[in-house]
């Protein structure tokens, strides 16, 4: 059957499932009391008694939540019907007067938490705060355009004045929060084309606008102007208009980049030779004059250590107070975490179940890491391009790594190359170009691991071939669009030995290449040191 919204039982969503009756994969609502509504063909269904009882097993309302109703807010020219689509209601006494109640939801869609608003603007917030995403982000799921608004008044305005028709959400905790609550919507956000903030026009306000703008992708998001202070305002003074206007008039934001020759006057004549930040391993150290931001391609053979080696850097960085990303697409966060915690003890506590007992492993994993987290993708499998440009995004901006190593690139291949018409070359390219466009945008430094094509004849890269820039597989973007390639060699003379050579194959910096250090393997240790320092 169907029925008008406003007419539906009063009850919690629970989140979406795909509509019987118009085929929409998500549009139809599952609420507590066992019912379901479409958004999409307005179909309703009472559900039976074991719909019900499934439904109100699943949702445990926090205790301290507490009960309303809904009525239009005349004052701010807000309707009922608009009141009922957010879950918006008002209690005649809370705490000894009358509150407006905005019910918030989790990522699930059930409601865990309430934001409390007295005639003062005073503030409160029940339940469970931290699992709060965006107002009103439970009643979309993608669309062109995603209006997002500082309060929830506004939002309601917003939509009300579009017929409660099109995506609009607000922010759960005020303008200074903004950026950390859209980092935390991430995945929601991105299923939009374009995105507008339309903000309280005050100083505040804009000054949130466009710390929120540059914590988004470039070329996504853009900027409302209104004629009055907010989207309220405007909708109390007959300006609903104006709302419209300003959502199909917002401009695109684009970062600042364009600067005069002037600016440079005062540090034109100071060196960037030397970087603050090194490698552990001194002479290549001393040819590429430290880490600094920009692409690193690392490319070794098959069991040669790659990524032992990228460990090593990334301990090093780690324990000299930089902020370190890991994508190790090729093992478990486990294994990582296990990795570095080794390189810690200076014991091989993946291989050697003998070498730490857990509480040592435990104490060195807190003096490690207990204070200065590393931040890693549980990627569970996705390896999507998008995907992973994403995460790195939200690592950099969110988190404030400013090293991301990922191993490896030939994962993000490896899922697409079967599909007819994939070109491994040109997937490749694509990959290197988006990574390329990313470094720059972020100023990061990417160690992006790869591996190698088996050179012509019978011995391979194992068995003490040299490693070549024209062996990176797949792709000579590998090589060209990066600002240093280092590649891992085994001992040409011994390979079964545990000594390995890097070799620096390509320096933008400052053009010299070559052998760089001799490295040792320790097998009790799992470490990977140059062979004269004496710390294994």
């Amino acid at each position: 059957m169907q029925i008008e919204e406003q007419e539906l039982p009063e009850s919690d969503k629970i989140g979406h499932v795909a509509c019987e009756k118009c085929g929409s994969k998500d549009n139809a609502a599952v609420y507590t009391d066992g019912h379901t509504y479409c958004f999409g063909c307005q179909a309703y269904d009472t559900g039976d008694e074991e719909d019900i009882a499934a439904a109100q097993s699943h949702h445990k309302r926090p205790t301290e939540l507490i009960d309303g109703y809904y009525t239009a807010l005349t004052k701010r020219g807000i309707t009922e019907e608009t009141c009922r689509k957010f879950d918006y209601q008002v209690t005649d006494s809370y705490r000894g007067r009358p509150q407006q109640i905005a019910n918030y939801r989790n990522a699930e869609g059930l409601v865990i938490a309430q934001k409390i608003r007295d005639a003062d603007k005073n503030f409160s917030i029940l339940g469970e705060a931290k699992k709060m995403v965006l107002f009103g982000q439970h009643l979309w799921n993608s669309g062109r355009k995603l209006v997002i608004t500082e309060g929830e008044l506004d939002c309601m305005s917003v939509s009300q004045v579009q017929g409660n028709k099109w995506p609009v959400v607000s922010l759960g905790q005020g303008a200074t929060s903004g950026k950390k609550a859209l980092l935390g919507a991430w995945d929601f956000l991105m299923q939009f084309e374009e995105i507008i903030l339309m903000f309280d026009q005050d100083d505040a306000g804009q000054k949130a606008a466009l710390e929120c703008a540059e914590a988004l992708p470039v070329g996504k998001v853009k900027l409302a102007v209104l004629p009055y202070k907010d989207a309220n305002e405007c909708l109390q003074k007959g300006e609903g208009k104006a709302i419209i206007d300003a959502i199909w008039r917002a401009k695109d934001w684009r970062p600042d980049g364009i600067v005069s020759s002037d600016d440079f006057r005062d540090i034109i004549g100071k060196s960037d030779a030397a970087s603050t930040v090194s490698y552990p391993y001194s002479k290549l150290n001393d040819m590429t004059r430290g880490i600094r931001t920009g692409l690193v391609t690392v490319c070794a053979g098959s069991g040669v250590g790659k990524s032992t080696f990228v460990r090593e850097i990334a301990y090093h960085l780690h324990i000299n107070d930089q902020t370190v990303g890991m994508l190790m697409l090729e093992e478990t966060n486990k294994r990582t975490l296990q990795g570095l915690v080794g390189l810690h003890m200076n014991k091989n506590i993946t291989i050697d179940d003998e070498a730490a007992d857990e509480p040592e492993i435990i104490e060195a994993y807190d003096s490690l890491l207990g204070a200065h987290p590393v931040y890693l993708f549980d990627h569970f499998g996705s390896t999507a391009v998008d995907t992973i440009v994403n995460r790195i995004q939200y690592m950099v901006k969110g988190m404030g790594c400013k090293y991301i190593f990922l191993d490896h690139v030939s994962i993000l291949v490896s899922g697409l190359t079967g599909e007819s018409g994939v070109d491994e070359r040109r997937l490749i390219d694509s990959i290197m170009t988006t990574l390329r466009k990313l470094v720059q945008e972020l100023d990061i430094c990417l160690f992006l691991v790869s591996h190698l094509r088996r050179p012509e004849g019978a011995k391979g890269h194992e068995n003490g071939a040299k490693v070549q820039l024209s062996q990176l597989r797949g792709s000579h973007a590998l090589a060209q669009l990066a600002d240093f390639c280092l590649g891992l060699q085994v001992n040409e003379d011994d390979p079964s030995d545990d000594t390995r050579e890097i070799v620096l194959l390509k320096n933008r910096f400052t053009g010299e290449v070559g052998q760089a250090d001799t490295l040792m393997y320790a097998r009790d240790t799992g470490r990977l040191l140059e062979v004269d320092i004496n710390r294994f």
